[in-house]
């Protein structure tokens, strides 16, 4: 009987070692977590301000350089539905590009018509 009283009571200590050092853990990574994310947010407020305070640039609006105002209302309406940020948001310019490989756009096709 002494040998099974023993025995429990090495596996009850090592199970409360294992368990404490796995709160010890799950704490560290919460406070690296929070560190992390309040410095995101920290980089993000800057950026949003400085998005806020620069001027528009001179030049012809978007709908004058070639497209088209539904287009730009299409993009500006998806950029919203996305947007998870408190601060507003200017589309300043929308450009296509072309210089993507074969591979990409198909990819990219292929993705977009899987949805439908």
């Amino acid at each position: 009987m002494n040998t099974l009283t023993f025995g429990l009571s090495v596996a009850l200590i090592g199970m409360l070692v294992v368990f404490a050092g796995l709160v010890i853990l799950i704490g560290c990574i919460k406070l690296i977590a929070l560190a992390s994310n309040r410095k995101q947010a920290a980089r993000q407020g800057e950026t949003a301000v400085a998005a806020h305070n620069a001027s528009a640039p001179a030049g012809e609006p978007i709908a004058a350089q070639g497209v088209p105002a539904d287009v730009l209302a299409a993009i500006t309406a998806a950029i919203a539905a996305v947007w998870q940020g408190e601060t507003g948001f200017v589309v300043r310019r929308v450009r296509r590009v072309h210089n993507a490989p074969a591979w990409n756009r198909a990819g990219r096709e292929n993705q977009t018509y899987s949805r439908m």
